[in-house]
């Protein structure tokens, strides 16, 4: 019914958006009850004041009764108080239900986003869940802090003052219901002309966003590149296109506004003029022409306020839509409903019986394959960029679930597990990881909830970070800028890792770090490495020629498959995929080390052209 995350198309069922909203927040129907009882008081209140203008103009200002005037004004008085506090009332009470509303939606929206799988973040934007979180909760949050009101104050307003009019006097409300036509038509060339443009308006920002948050992420390939001008001039298109559709959008605002406040003068005029000769003529009151007049100018501001919002209400139903489109997305990796349990002492048995698995199930990256790690076995695996390397870790971590065949852990396949049980199990370090803008505490015990001080301490001195942590400003409770981008690469390891060694996984699976750490640094992270690595199951993505060295067992990928299996001394000597992996780094001009601490070289296919590429320098791993 909705549409998906990344779609700007026009609403198609707005009744049915319109009652799932209604059914979301039917905990607020005393609230919104309260708030209609009070904007109906405020609108008669309102109504009833020019009536008592009348009262004194007629029956106290002409006659000069001073007794009938002074009335005249205490009831005006007192029907101001009432409409002042029912306005205030009616005004917390759509701003509490707008904001608690939104409160609830964004909390349900981020809790759904947090739940879904990788495939989903592979092929969404982060540009377009930022504008979904952002610019569409915004749409929003501005109809229902000023929209909900005006469509309930509004429309009371215009059957309020309708029926005023023509207690006043039927005569010139039937002359003024004459310019109804023009009204109404007026207001529904605006609503249709402006929601087209307002959507397409919207549908551009999600790509401004898109844009912005892509260029700044790649900021550093930006400035390497020297492509600032060529980025620059790409951004500029698509922001024109932006301000081109909001120009559009402000057109219509500017065709309908004057129009309309010249059709209200209009009806001004034509009831001055025929209204002040009635007047003369004695057929009608000064009073009634006064409060007439007064009605009148009513008439128009809601109509105008209507046709205003009715824009708003389109804003807010396609970014509803769009919302809901999301919040209905179903992850492809799901919880089982009856999850098993492992045992209170895990093993880490892994096995892979026939598993196959493509990102694109037409495309597959891993055929049939079998494999056995035992408990407690440290494997190191190799290979060339897209042989599958981090394809095969991401399915150990059940980010993605294979086509055919099956992963278990202790004999229970991993979809049989909850997440929380599998990922308290098991524990991935990536090659970087991401620290939040939260302290260093808070970025240790990420991974468990109740840790203490001196478990927390304990993990620093294991991962030998325990004198770095001391020396820094406030220690754990030290603030880490976005994505740590104020530590270096090593430190930033060291903080992964040692995160790692706070949930004392008894599976570890470590994408090797490849940035080029200085001498000191190194040491400290093949420290944590060895400490975080001993007595558990790992499965290493290898980079470097001596984590390779130190493993148990070494498996060699090629296209999906795993040609290659053993000690790394028995490899060496076959003169096969492993041994020319080692001769590759070998004869790299730069990369001896006569310590055998190198780096593991891969062969990429450059124009049909063998090339021997250190990995750091791959933009990207695509594939893998």
């Amino acid at each position: 019914m909705y549409a998906r995350y990344g779609t700007d198309d026009p609403v198609p069922d707005r009744l049915n958006l319109i009652r799932r909203a209604a059914r979301s927040a039917r905990y607020m129907a005393w609230p919104a009850v309260g708030a209609a009882v009070a904007a109906l008081v405020a609108t008669l209140s309102r109504v009833a004041g020019p009536l008592v203008i009348r009262e004194g103009v007629d029956g106290g200002i002409i006659p000069q009764n001073t007794s009938v005037i002074t009335n005249a004004a205490l009831v005006f008085a007192g029907i101001m108080v009432a409409q002042y506090v029912s306005t205030r009332i009616t005004l917390y009470t759509v701003a509490w239900m707008g904001e608690r509303f939104m409160m609830d939606l964004r909390a349900k929206i981020y809790a759904h986003v947090l739940r879904m799988d990788m495939a989903f973040f592979g092929r969404t934007k982060t540009g377009v869940l930022v504008s979904r979180l952002t610019s569409d909760i915004e749409s929003l949050q501005i109809f229902a802090s000023e929209g909900a009101l005006a469509v309930v104050g509004s429309t009371l307003m215009v059957a309020g003052v309708s029926v005023a009019l023509f207690a006043v006097d039927p005569f010139l409300a039937s002359l003024v219901m004459l310019l109804m036509p023009l009204l109404l038509f007026t207001s529904y060339r605006f609503g249709r002309d402006s929601a087209k443009a307002y959507r397409q308006w919207r549908g551009q920002i999600a790509k401004v966003l898109a844009a912005l948050s892509e260029n700044i992420s790649g900021v550093r390939e930006v400035q390497a590149n020297a492509a600032e001008q060529r980025q620059e001039k790409r951004f500029s298109d698509i922001d024109k296109v932006y301000y081109e559709k909001a120009m559009n959008a402000a057109k219509t605002v500017v065709n309908y506004f004057p129009r309309m406040d010249a059709l209200r003068a209009i009806g001004l005029a034509m009831v001055l003029f025929i209204g002040g000769n009635r007047v003369l003529d004695g057929e009608m009151t000064l009073g009634s022409l006064i409060a007439f007049l007064l009605y009148l100018n009513w008439f128009f501001e809601p109509i105008v306020q209507l046709a205003n919002v009715y824009n708003l209400l389109q804003g807010a139903l396609a970014a509803l839509y769009k919302l809901y489109g999301l919040a209905d997305e179903t992850p492809s990796i799901q919880e089982p409903a009856e999850p098993r349990r492992l045992s209170s002492r895990v093993d880490g048995n892994i096995n892979l019986h026939q598993m196959t698995f493509g990102y694109d199930p037409q495309e597959l990256i891993i055929t049939d394959m079998d494999l056995h790690i035992p408990a407690g076995q440290r494997v190191a695996v190799v290979g060339a960029t897209g042989s599958g390397k981090s394809t095969l870790v991401k399915l150990l971590t059940r980010f993605y679930d294979p086509q055919a065949g099956s992963i278990t852990l202790d004999g229970i396949d991993l979809r049989d597990l909850s997440f929380a049980t599998l990922r308290r199990s098991v524990a991935m370090v990536p090659q970087e990881g991401f620290l939040f803008e939260d302290s260093l505490r808070f970025n240790l015990a990420f991974g468990k909830e109740e840790i203490s001080d001196a478990q927390l301490w304990e993990a620093c001195r294991a991962a030998g970070i325990a004198e770095w942590v001391e020396s820094l400003p406030q220690g754990l409770d030290t603030l880490m800028r976005e994505r740590g981008n104020r530590l270096s690469s090593g430190e930033r390891q060291l903080v992964a890792l040692t995160r790692a060694l706070v949930v004392d996984p008894p599976i570890v699976i470590l994408d090797e770090a490849t940035s080029n750490l200085d001498p000191e640094t190194e040491n400290q992270v093949e420290t944590a490495l060895e400490t975080l690595l001993a007595g558990r199951t790992s499965i290493v993505v290898a980079h470097r020629l001596q984590t390779a060295r130190r493993a148990d067992r070494v498996l060699v990928m090629e296209d999906g498959k795993v040609v290659e299996d053993g000690a790394y001394d028995d490899l060496a000597a076959r003169h096969g995929p492993f041994s020319n992996l080692i001769r590759t780094w070998e004869t790299s001009e730069g990369l001896k080390d006569a310590h055998g601490n190198g780096k593991l070289v891969e062969r990429v296919e450059i124009e049909g052209f063998g090339v021997a590429v250190d990995e750091d320098h791959l933009a990207a791993d695509v594939g893998s």
